[in-house]
C-alpha cells in the first residue's frame, strides 16, 4: 500500500534566501578541473566545479581541494553562508569562547539563523569534523525545513530509514530530518547504507549541496516539499535473500533483527574508528563449523585490530573496508553477507563467489592443530588462555597481555551486542 505525505510550503512562505539560492545557481560549464586532485572522472567533479565557480568553495594554499578530507564545523558554516547567499558582516567579538577570526563571521551568521548551534559549555568546536547526519540536519535547517519535519509521522520516518541497512543507527534526534532529506533526494546512501555517524567529506558535502540546489529550485517554483513513501517497497534498494521457504517471496525488506545486527557491526567493529566505508569485509562461512560468531570476531579483531590505528591494525584502514559480516548456518548474519571478502590474520583475499571462499576461516579453526581450536572456542565460554597458548605459545613475550586483550574484546562485543538486542 502506497502512503503519501505532502508537506506543503507555498512559495510566498519560503524564506527569501531560499529564492536567492535558486537564483544564484548557474549551469556548470564544462572545463578542465579547477583542482588537480579532482579529476573529471570523480563522481563529485561537477558539483565541486559548480560550487567553485560560484565562489562557495575554494582550495588550499597548494591549490588542491582535498575532496576526501573531513568537513569541519567551521568550514560547514562558511560553505552554508556562502551557498545561501547570506551576508556575514564582520564582528569584533564572538558569542563562543573558542572561535578565532578564521571562520568567526561565518559562524556568527550561521548561528544567528539557527543553522549551527554551539555546545552547552559555550564552545563551538570549529575544528570538529561533522558527521553525515549532522550535515543533513544543518543543510535542511538552512532551507527552512526543520519545522517541516513536524509533519512526518513515525511510520513515514521509519519507512524512509528502513530502506537502509543501518537506518536504525541514525540518532533519535536526527531521524526526522534524515528521513525528510532522503525523501527529497538531498541525501543518498552508499551501497545501501547511510553511514550516519561517519565524517562527511568535502566531496560528499558538495554533492549534498548540489542536490539541495535542486530542492531549493523546486521550492522557489512553488512546488511543495513532498514526503512520499511506498511502504510496500520500503527497503527495496537492498537486495534481499530469503531466510526460509516460508519467507521467500514475501517482499524486499530487512527485518528489525537484521537491521539491529548491521547497526551492532557498525558500532562495534568500525563506527568508533571512523574507517572510510567503500567496500565490504566479510568473514565468510557458508558452512557451519561449530565455532560461535563471538569467538571468530574476537580472534579476527585481535589479529587485524579491525583497522584501528590506536590498536595497531592497518588491514581494514588501508583497504577501506567498511562493515564486517558473518555468515553462519540459519542466522540473520547469513542474509547480510554477500561473500565478497574473506579476511584472516593480516592477509586479505577476494573471492569471486561465496562458494569459493566459504571454507577457509571456519575450517582452519576447526581442523588446525588437530582440531584443538574448535574445542577451546566452541564451549559456553571460549578458553582464551588455551587458544593463545597454542596460537602463539605461552612463553612468548606479551602473552599475558594478548590473553587479556582477547578477554577484553569478548566483553566489548558481548556488551555492545546486548545493547542492540543481538545474540552472538
Amino acid at each position: 500500500m502506497k502512503k503519501k505525505t505532502r508537506l506543503v510550503m507555498p512559495a510566498f512562505l519560503l524564506p527569501a534566501v531560499v529564492l536567492a539560492v535558486f537564483l544564484s545557481v548557474q549551469p556548470a560549464q564544462a572545463h578542465p578541473s579547477t583542482f588537480p586532485d579532482v579529476p573529471d572522472t570523480d563522481v563529485a567533479h561537477e558539483a565541486i566545479e559548480s560550487l567553485a565557480s560560484r565562489g562557495i568553495i575554494n582550495g588550499n594554499l597548494e591549490g588542491s581541494f582535498a575532496p576526501y578530507s573531513p568537513v569541519t564545523r567551521g568550514q560547514a558554516a562558511k560553505m552554508l553562508v556562502l551557498w545561501r547567499g547570506t551576508e556575514a558582516p564582520e564582528v569584533e567579538s564572538t558569542s563562543f569562547s573558542d572561535v578565532d577570526a578564521t571562520f568567526r563571521d561565518y559562524i556568527e551568521a550561521a548561528a544567528a539563523r539557527g543553522w549551527l548551534r554551539g555546545y552547552p559549555d559555550g564552545t563551538f568546536g570549529a575544528g570538529n569534523p561533522m558527521t553525515r547526519e549532522q550535515m543533513a540536519t544543518v543543510v535542511m535547517r538552512s532551507l527552512g525545513l526543520e519545522e517541516a519535519t513536524l509533519g512526518l509521522g513515525a511510520r513515514e520516518i521509519d519507512a524512509a530509514l528502513a530502506g537502509y541497512l543501518d537506518g536504525v543507527a541514525v540518532s533519535p534526534d536526527a531521524r526526522p530530518v534524515m528521513a525528510l532529506a532522503i525523501m527529497n533526494s538531498v541525501l543518498a546512501g552508499d551501497a545501501g547504507r547511510l553511514n550516519p555517524l561517519d565524517q562527511i567529506t568535502r566531496a560528499q558535502f558538495c554533492l549534498v549541496l548540489e542536490r539541495a540546489d535542486a530542492l531549493a529550485a523546486s521550492m522557489a517554483a512553488g512546488d511543495p516539499v513532498i514526503a512520499e513513501v511506498d511502504e510496500a517497497l520500503s527497503g527495496s534498494i537492498l537486495s534481499r535473500v530469503p531466510v526460509s521457504e516460508e519467507d521467500a517471496g514475501s517482499g524486499p525488506f530487512f527485518s528489525e533483527a537484521q537491521q539491529a545486527l548491521a547497526a551492532f557491526m557498525d558500532e562495534a567493529l568500525f563506527g568508533p574508528h571512523n574507517s572510510p566505508i567503500t567496500g565490504e569485509m566479510v568473514l565468510q562461512n557458508a558452512e557451519w563449523y561449530g565455532v560461535p560468531p563471538l569467538a571468530q570476531l574476537v580472534v579476527l579483531a585481535a589479529e587485524t585490530s579491525l583497522g584501528d590505528p590506536v590498536l595497531g591494525g592497518s588491514l581494514a584502514r588501508h583497504n577501506n573496508f567498511g562493515c564486517m559480516r558473518y555468515h553462519g548456518a540459519d542466522t540473520v548474519w547469513g542474509v547480510l553477507c554477500d561473500g565478497r571478502i574473506w579476511v584472516s590474520g593480516m592477509d586479505w583475499y577476494s573471492f569471486p563467489s561465496a562458494d569459493v571462499g566459504m571454507a577457509a576461516w571456519g575450517r582452519y579453526l576447526k581442523s588446525a592443530i588437530g582440531g584443538f581450536y574448535l574445542s577451546v572456542l566452541s564451549g559456553p565460554e571460549p578458553d582464551w588462555y588455551g587458544f593463545a597458548a597454542v596460537y602463539y605459545g605461552s612463553s612468548v613475550a606479551g602473552f599475558g597481555d594478548y590473553v587479556e586483550r582477547l578477554e577484553s574484546l569478548q566483553r566489548q562485543f558481548t556488551s555492545t551486542a546486548a545493547r542492540w538486542g543481538v545474540t552472538l
